[in-house]
Order: structure tokens, then C-alpha cells, then sequence
């Protein structure tokens, strides 16, 4: 907790000032070249999708001062655009890391904001992985506080806490000091948005959150700078962003093992092309038909049983029709998993989803609440499954926490095999070439990463 002289974010304030390379353990710096590897790849990928290209062209035809690299566009763009163009090709997937307990995506919001702040300021990549690593810290920890009743109200938490990422970030690469550092944080959540109606409709908007957030870690930082002074008690305030975004904040463990445990490090990564509450199912239904050698024409139905939020956010009956939909939809990303045998990429197109075959699954799917897995929530996000055949027989499995979790991990191979599959498509030298630059950052300066991005194609 903090005293009576400190606020919450002049506490972080005082922290991320005082951070140094040097004294993050190397496996927590292995762990933050593994997210941005699986960014970056995530990223890549998210050129192909419609909203990024719209947004991209549309920051390239603005131009401005040419301070960093806009994936997928030859001209380099300011830097606060960089960071909202990037935001939203690395979040269009749906397929960028998140923390459970938070229920938020922090390096999606972290991670453009701090590349284009580093290209803009020449940094070395050793600060740029500093950077990262404290962006990620007080984005785990206050959306651990926050939630779940920050969710439950309706709020899209990358968008409103990634700004608070974005800009430490964003204030480690700047030098800032104590009083600029709180001042910038507090700029940033202000800013702060991001509604989950989303869900309901509109999908295809969905990475204009962590966009904006990215985005808004850029100009926070520089505002700071500059001499403006923002609210630092913009979280705990009367009328901050505890009282005015969740109905209950957990603050006794905010501070708990800060600089020496790591929050970056329980990241989970995703392997599935699909919202998070989607895969321990698919995980399930992969594992019955690997088991059991079923075919999709031996499935019958599949009933799950799952957490409240997966229904909230994934349970609807109604037939996506949609690319961005289906990614939010049990029942279609589970049909198509039993389909193709994966859950990747490129199958959210408009083809796949139109499949009939995969819509008459989906209709044969039903997912409801479980007591079980309401009280295990978050420490546990699962599901059980239940699976008949076209002949009769019943197939059941639990899974408490679907691949990718700190619990049950993703490999290193996992994540680089999952880099080198989003990247498909393009020079696979410059691919290769990205991949051992970002392997060994420290050794490298933030516009290596940013020159070898910029000869990424859209298409």
C-alpha cells in the first residue's frame, strides 16, 4: 500500500525511476524477448485484417514528423501514430498475450507504445526491454485489484489500464523523473476507454483500445515533459478510476514483492487465433478427438460447462456472421477447431465462417454456467466437456487452464514456431532476421526491431 505522503502512482513513480537493466533477473528478461517475439509475429499477422489496413492507410496519408516505423507502411509516421497503428495490428488477432488475473493484455498497449517511443528517442534495446518489463508491472497489478468487478461493469481493461503501461514505458525510454513519471501516468488515465459492447457488435473496432492506449502513453509522456501536471491521485481520487470503474478494488497486495517478483512473468500466451475464454474448451475437444481418433462428421454435440465471464463474453447462441464475431463465439471457434484441427490465424476469414458444415456444428454446441468453475475463477478459468458421437458414445474431460498459462506453458519452441507461422508470407530472411535480433535485444538498439519491421508487407 502506499503512505500517507505517496500515492499509488507516485509510488510506481519512485519504482520505475530507480529500475535499472542490470538488476532484472535474466529469466524475466528472456521472458519479455518471448513476448515481444510474440507480438511482433502477432502483429505481422494482423496486417492481412481490414481494420489495420484501414488504419494504417489512414495515418500514412496524415504524415507528420517522421519519428517511427508504421508496420505495414514504407514512411515513418509521428510517434504517438506509430504507437496506435501498431496497437492495432497487434491486437486484431486476438492472439496477443494476456495475464488472467487481470483479465487485460498489457503487452499489446506496452509494447507499440514503448518500440515507437525507443525508435523516436534512438534507445538502446536494453532500455527498450526495461521498459517493457515496468510497462507490464502496473498493468498486471492494478487490473489484478480492479477485476473482476472492472469486467463485470463492462470495461475493456486493456484500454483503460494499458494506458497506465503505455506510459511508464513510454516515461522509462524519456528519462523522466519522479514528479514527471506520476504526472504522466496520471495524464494517461484519463484517457483511458475502451466498452465492451464491442462483443455485442462492432467487433471488427475491438483493437482500437489497446490503439488508443498505446497511443495515449506516447502523449502523456511527452505532455509531461513539457510541464504538465496531472491528477496523481487520478486512481484513489473521489472521483478516480476506482470509484468511477469498478464497484470493488483489492489494493492490500498492490505492492507485494515489487522488484522481486515479476508480474510480466505469468503472462499466459495464446495458441488459439480466438478470445482467451474460448481455448480451454478447444483444448478439450482437440484432446477427445486426439484421444478417441474422432473425425468432425463422428461429433454429434458438444455441451461445455464453463465461468461466468466465458458466457458473458463467448456464450451467445446466435450464429456469428462475422470474422471478428466468430472469434467470440464457443460455439463456432469450437466447431471450426473440430473442422480444421486448429484454430489459427487464417481461419477467421469470411469463407470459414460462412461454411455450413461448421454452422451446423456450432448450432449443436451449448455452453452454460458451473458452480465449479465460477468459485475457481480466475485462479482457474476452465471448462468440462462433454462430447457424443454420431454412434452413441460419450466422451468427458476437464481442463482447468487451457496451454499457454504459466501452470501449463508454452515453450520457447512453441512460441517461436507460433512467430515463424503468423510471419508466413513474408521474406522469410527478414523473418529470420527479426527473430535473432529481437533473441538477443540487449545486444541491439529499438531501431534494429523497427528497421527490419518496416520491410513487413500488408496483403
Amino acid at each position: 500500500m502506499t503512505t500517507k505522503e505517496q500515492t499509488i502512482l507516485q509510488t510506481f513513480a519512485d519504482y520505475f525511476c530507480a529500475g535499472k537493466f542490470e538488476q532484472i533477473p535474466p529469466e524475466v528478461v528472456h521472458k519479455s524477448k518471448l513476448l515481444m517475439i510474440d507480438l511482433v509475429g502477432v502483429a505481422i499477422a494482423g496486417l492481412k485484417m481490414d481494420f489495420p489496413k484501414m488504419m494504417i492507410e489512414y495515418l500514412a496519408d496524415l504524415q507528420g514528423k517522421p519519428e517511427a516505423t508504421l508496420f505495414g507502411s514504407t514512411a515513418k509516421v509521428p510517434a504517438l501514430h506509430a504507437a496506435l497503428g501498431n496497437g492495432v495490428s497487434g491486437h486484431a488477432l486476438d492472439m496477443d498475450d494476456g495475464y488472467r488475473f487481470g483479465g487485460v493484455h498489457a503487452g499489446v498497449a506496452v509494447i507499440p507504445a514503448a518500440l515507437a517511443y525507443a525508435e523516436a528517442n534512438k534507445a538502446s534495446g536494453q532500455s527498450l526491454l526495461l521498459s517493457v518489463i515496468m510497462g507490464y508491472e502496473i498493468v498486471n497489478r492494478i487490473s489484478k485489484a480492479m477485476n473482476p468487478s472492472h469486467l463485470s461493469r463492462g470495461f475493456h481493461t486493456t484500454g483503460t489500464l494499458g494506458v497506465l503501461g503505455a506510459a511508464a514505458a513510454c516515461g522509462v525510454l524519456g528519462g523522466l523523473n519522479k514528479e514527471q513519471m506520476a504526472s504522466a501516468m496520471s495524464i494517461a488515465a484519463l484517457q483511458g476507454a475502451g466498452l465492451l459492447q464491442i462483443l455485442t457488435e462492432g467487433a471488427m473496432v475491438k483493437p482500437l483500445h489497446p490503439g488508443k492506449a498505446a497511443m495515449a502513453g506516447v502523449l502523456s509522456v511527452d505532455l509531461a515533459k513539457r510541464g504538465a501536471n496531472g491528477p496523481v491521485t487520478a486512481l484513489e481520487g473521489q472521483k478516480g478510476l476506482f470509484k468511477a470503474m469498478a464497484d470493488e478494488v483489492k489494493l492490500d497486495a498492490l505492492f507485494e514483492g515489487l522488484g522481486s517478483h515479476f508480474y510480466l512473468h505469468d503472462q499466459y500466451i495464446k495458441l488459439h487465433a480466438a478470445c482467451r475464454h474460448v481455448h480451454p474448451t478447444v483444448d478439450g475437444v482437440q484432446e477427445i478427438m486426439r484421444k478417441q481418433q474422432l473425425t468432425f462428421a463422428d461429433i454429434e454435440s458438444v455441451d461445455i460447462a464453463t465461468y461466468p465471464v466465458a458466457i458473458s463474453f463467448c456464450g451467445a447462441k446466435e450464429i456469428p456472421d462475422s470474422a471478428e464475431g466468430a472469434k467470440f463465439s464457443l460455439a463456432y471457434s469450437v466447431a471450426m477447431a473440430a473442422y480444421y484441427g486448429d484454430v489459427g490465424e487464417d481461419r477467421y476469414v469470411q469463407s470459414v465462417v460462412a461454411n455450413k458444415e461448421i454452422q451446423g456444428l456450432a448450432n449443436r454446441i451449448n455452453a452454460t454456467l458451473d458452480d465449479k468453475w465460477a468459485k475457481a475463477y480466475p485462479a482457474s478459468r476452465g471448462a468440462s466437456i462433454v462430447l457424443k458421437t454420431t454412434k452413441g458414445a460419450t466422451y468427458n474431460v476437464d481442463v482447468p487452464l487451457a496451454k499457454g498459462e504459466p501452470e501449463n506453458p508454452a515453450s520457447d519452441e512453441d512460441i517461436i514456431a507460433k512467430y515463424r507461422h503468423n510471419a508466413e508470407g513474408q521474406d522469410p530472411t527478414v523473418v529470420e532476421q527479426l527473430l535473432q535480433v529481437l533473441l538477443s535485444l540487449e545486444k541491439h538498439s529499438a531501431s534494429d526491431v523497427t528497421a527490419l519491421m518496416a520491410k513487413m508487407r500488408r496483403g
